[in-house]
């Protein structure tokens, strides 16, 4: 691992902390919901992942929402930020004209 590397946290790491299972983190990653990162045959996270992994694996394990589901959520959120930034620019060029 190089110097720009450090600032990865282990897989392995983050689910023993979190208390979840490898596999999850990877079925994440197969969905899309997260990177994963491998250097030299380990798996790594970024740290800017970590808050939105803990919030998906208590969605999983704790409400027992499934892949497609956590999927379904994080789709809905995007949009739902995406909807607001264009209210608030929307509102912007009104207030301008006004």
């Amino acid at each position: 691992m190089n110097n720009s590397d450090k600032s990865y946290i282990p897989v392995d790491l983050f689910c023993e902390t979190c208390g979840v299972e490898i596999s999850f983190v990877r079925e994440l990653s197969d969905y899309g919901l997260c990177e994963v990162i491998i250097v030299e045959e380990k798996s790594y996270i970024l740290p800017d992942q970590v808050a939105e992994l803990e919030r998906l694996s208590r969605l999983h394990y704790d409400m027992e929402i499934n892949l497609e589901g956590l999927q379904a959520i994080v789709h809905l959120q995007e949009k739902i930020k995406a909807l607001k930034e264009e209210v608030d620019m929307l509102n912007r060029k009104l207030n301008r004209h006004q």
